[in-house]
C-alpha cells in the first residue's frame, strides 16, 4: 500500500495506486533494481533517475502518460498491465476499483475495457467502436452481428 505521508499534490486514486504497486510487483519480479529500472528508462529518452521512480513507488509521485508508457516497454509489459487493478493476485469476477467509475466492477470487464475488447458501460458499443477503436478494427466491428436479445455485448 502507498505511503499515508504524502508531501505534494492529491493523494493517488485507484488508478494510480494500481500503476504504482504494479510496477513494483514487476519491478521486483524481474529481480530489477530500481536503479536498473532508471537506467532502461534513460535510454528509452524518458530519464526518471531513482529517486523518482522510488517517489512512484512510494506513491508519492503521479506517474503521467509518457511516464506510464516508458515504464511498460522499460518492465516489458503493456500499459494496461500497469493499470489494471490488483493484476497480480484477482480472480476474474473479482471487484476491483478504477478512477472515475462509481464503484467497485468485475475485474473481466475492466480488462476487456483496457484492452479496447468491450466498453465500460452497457448499451455503448456502437459509440465506444467509432471513438476508441482505431480504423483497422472499427471495420472488423463493423460487421459484427447484435445478439438475438438486442443487447450489443
Amino acid at each position: 500500500m502507498a505511503s499515508d505521508s504524502k508531501t505534494t499534490g492529491r493523494p493517488l486514486g485507484p488508478s494510480g495506486e494500481a500503476v504504482r504497486s504494479n510496477i513494483v510487483r514487476i519491478r521486483e519480479a524481474k529481480m530489477m533494481p530500481v536503479t536498473g529500472l532508471s537506467e532502461r528508462l534513460e535510454t528509452l529518452g524518458r530519464p526518471i533517475p531513482p529517486l523518482g521512480l522510488r517517489r512512484i513507488e512510494a506513491g508519492t509521485r503521479r506517474v503521467d502518460v509518457d511516464d506510464l508508457v516508458a515504464i511498460a516497454i522499460a518492465l516489458g509489459v503493456s500499459p494496461a498491465s500497469l493499470l489494471m487493478p490488483e493484476v497480480s493476485s484477482i480472480a476474474h469476477d473479482d471487484l476491483v476499483s478504477v478512477t472515475g467509475w462509481h464503484k467497485p466492477i468485475t475485474a473481466t470487464v475492466v480488462w476487456g475495457w483496457l484492452t479496447s475488447a468491450r466498453p465500460l458501460v452497457r448499451g455503448t458499443l456502437g459509440s465506444f467502436i467509432d471513438h476508441a477503436l482505431p480504423q483497422w478494427d472499427r471495420d472488423r466491428w463493423s460487421t459484427k452481428i447484435v445478439g438475438a436479445d438486442g443487447d450489443d455485448q
